[in-house]
C-alpha cells in the first residue's frame, strides 16, 4: 500500500517536471555549428516590422533569447544592455528576442527596467523553437560579421564584465580563442 501510494504521488510531480519549460543551465542539443553558416532569420519587432538578420552583416552579433519568465534571462538583460553601450556600435549589435507570448510583456519589462538595445518577439516560437532548436533560457549566440556561428552561450552570463567585452573585440578581430571559457 506505501509503495502504492508513493508511486501514485510520484508520477503526477515527473509528469510536472516534465511539461515545466525551463530556465535550465544545460545546453540542449546543437542544430547549429561553430563555423558554419548562422541561419537567415527574419525578425519582428516589437511594432510588428519584419527586418532579416542579414541586415546586421559586417558586425558582430550578440543574439539573445530571453523570456520575462526566465529568472536568470531577467538578471542578465541590464548587464546585456551596459554591453551594448560599451561595445563600438560600428562593429557590434547587441539584438535580444523574447519568447514571451504576450508581446506588451515582453515590452513593458523592457521599458520598466530602461533596456534599449535592439529588441523582437518571437511569440510563437517559430524562430527559437523551430529554427533555432531553443529549449532552455537564456541562451545566447554570437555571429561572426560574416553570419557565421561564433558560439551558442547557454545560461545567464555577466555580459559587460571586462575580461568578456575583451574577448568579443578579440572575436571581432577573429581570435575567438578567449571566447572558449565564458
Amino acid at each position: 500500500m506505501v509503495l502504492h501510494r508513493s508511486f501514485a504521488l510520484a508520477v503526477p510531480l515527473i509528469m510536472l517536471m516534465l511539461a515545466l519549460p525551463g530556465c535550465d543551465q544545460t545546453a540542449p542539443p546543437d542544430r547549429l555549428v561553430e563555423g558554419r553558416p548562422f541561419p537567415p532569420l527574419v525578425l519582428t519587432g516589437f511594432n510588428g516590422e519584419r527586418q532579416p538578420l542579414d541586415e546586421y552583416r559586417g558586425k558582430l552579433v550578440i543574439l539573445n533569447i530571453w523570456a520575462t519568465w526566465c529568472p536568470p534571462c531577467r538578471a542578465e538583460l541590464p548587464s546585456l544592455d551596459r554591453l551594448n553601450e560599451a561595445l563600438d556600435p560600428g562593429k557590434f549589435v547587441v539584438i535580444g528576442l523574447s519568447v514571451d507570448s504576450d508581446r506588451d510583456i515582453a515590452l513593458e519589462f523592457y521599458r520598466d527596467r530602461g533596456i534599449r538595445f535592439t529588441s523582437f518577439i518571437d511569440p510563437d516560437g517559430e524562430i527559437s523553437k523551430g529554427l533555432l532548436g531553443i529549449r532552455v533560457y537564456p541562451d545566447t549566440f554570437l555571429i561572426s560579421p560574416q553570419g557565421r556561428l561564433i558560439r551558442r552561450i547557454v545560461g545567464e552570463r555577466v555580459w559587460d564584465d571586462p575580461a568578456m567585452i575583451e574577448a568579443l573585440n578579440k572575436a571581432y578581430a577573429g581570435d575567438t580563442a578567449s571566447l572558449e571559457n565564458i
